[in-house]
């Protein structure tokens, strides 16, 4: 069990810095809005990611 914890705590710890990871680049990508298609299609994929990922950790907190 203590295994287990030890696995949900790093799985979390990951998705956490993905998260900021993400939030950097979505800020970026705002702050640039001007610059192409590029950056609004980037822009895009990073808010399906972020979604992803606080649905990932939301479901890792429902675990616990």
């Amino acid at each position: 069990m203590e295994n287990i914890l030890k696995k949900t705590t790093l799985i979390e710890e990951k998705i956490t810095l993905s998260l900021d990871l993400l939030e950097v680049a979505k800020g970026y990508c705002e702050k640039n809005f001007d610059k192409g298609k590029e950056v609004v299609a980037l822009s895009s994929v990073i808010d399906i990611l972020i979604d992803v990922q606080k649905n990932i950790a939301d479901f890792i907190d429902e675990l616990k």
